[in-house]
């Protein structure tokens, strides 16, 4: 299979861990804890009895409590997340129907609970999920004032009917904004998706090799320093080509840097053609590249360098002469390329366009044995 431009082979990182289950909840548990804060403070200021508050407070944790164990055991997986929101609004809703009977005298307090459950809404629903919820809150609530006023409650119609309007015009309000907060996060979203993309771009490209875009060295040392420490601990082996392009200097003085770029490319492209996609083909100098070939033995690596030696005869631009060594067990990465090196140089003095073969003791290979 014909090796790409792709990153080099590493083991399978784990996982990213997904947030805690208290990030993901910050936003609901914030949302109680101010809903309940604003009905004690209603409670210290007389504006709803004590134990009305007290039961709100209890309401609202069990609330709170419920969806933190859902959570928990996974089940909220079952559904999106717009649907467990929209539930534990609905729930919500529910609670404080019931606590604006209980209120009696006093309704009005609890509909600025409403207000802050809603808030908590556009954060995180669409327009459709909140015009919902706020057509429940309404009906519900003017349900609990039409309880009250069937008990004969002591309250003041005129008042409770004017602070009832005033919620649906704030219900409103807060649906019209879910639409425009949504929109606001999309963008947010996507635009910080693009940053990402491009950080990722950037990042590529200061790892590679503008002319032929392969690997740099700087990038490849580090890339082979994470084989040999791989190999060594699976006790794999691990083999490393040194490539030389023959005639790249005539060339360039003959017709140019140009043609000498147009030869450089057009190696790369016949030697990715020989290798596979978990190899690693890198530039290493002028006209020197360096190829890793990950759990590949000193004979798999002569096969894959004698394809690498054809495919590039076979392009017709130049030659290459290829020196080729295994990494010895314990050893480091420059003592890897320095066993390619020596290959390489016996295939240099044994007259170049050829490749030779180091083994992990440091014998030389004679390739007619293979």
């Amino acid at each position: 299979m014909a090796a790409t431009l792709q990153s080099p082979t590493t083991e399978a990182a784990p996982a990213r861990a997904l947030p805690s289950l208290w990030r993901r909840s910050l936003l609901g548990i914030g949302t109680v804890a101010v809903m309940a804060l604003v009905i004690s403070l209603a409670a210290v200021l007389d504006l709803v009895d004590a134990d009305v508050a007290v039961e709100a407070c209890i309401g609202l944790a069990v609330i709170g409590a419920v969806s933190i164990g859902v959570a928990r055991t996974h089940y909220n997986e079952r559904f999106s997340d717009a649907t467990f929101v929209t539930a534990q609004m609905a729930a919500v809703f529910l609670l404080l129907a019931w606590l604006t009977i209980r209120a009696e005298d006093t309704p009005a307090a609890i509909s600025v609970l409403y207000l802050v459950a809603m808030l908590y809404g556009v954060l995180q629903l669409d327009r459709a999920r909140l015009s919902a919820l706020a057509a429940i809150a309404l009906v519900t609530h003017g349900a609990a004032i039409f309880v009250l006023i069937g008990q004969g409650a002591k309250i003041d119609r005129a008042a409770t009917w004017m602070q009832y309007g005033a919620l649906v015009l704030a219900l409103a309000w807060f649906t019209f904004a879910a639409g425009i907060v949504l929109r606001l996060r999309a963008r947010l979203a996507e635009a910080n998706r693009r940053v990402q993309e491009l950080a990722q771009q950037g990042e590529e490209r200061a790892r590679r090799d503008s002319l032929t875009g392969v690997f740099h060295y700087h990038h490849m040392i580090e890339t082979l320093d994470r084989e040999v420490a791989r190999a060594d601990r699976l006790k794999k082996p691990l083999c490393v080509a040194r490539i030389d392009l023959d005639g790249l200097r005539r060339i360039n003085e003959a017709r140019g840097h140009e043609a000498g770029d147009a030869a450089l490319k057009a190696f790369v492209t016949a030697a990715l053609t020989a290798l596979r996609t978990v190899d690693v083909l890198g530039r290493y100098g002028g006209n020197e590249f360096v190829a890793l070939l990950p759990d590949t033995d000193i004979r798999g690596a002569i096969v894959a360098a004698g394809r690498i030696h054809a495919a590039v005869a076979h392009a017709g631009s130049l030659t290459c002469t290829i020196g080729v060594a295994e990494h010895a067990r314990g050893g480091n990465s420059r003592a890897a390329i320095a066993r390619a090196e020596s290959a390489l140089n016996f295939a240099k003095a044994a007259g170049r366009d050829r490749l030779v073969a180091l083994g992990p003791g440091g014998e030389r290979i004679e390739l007619e044995a293979l």
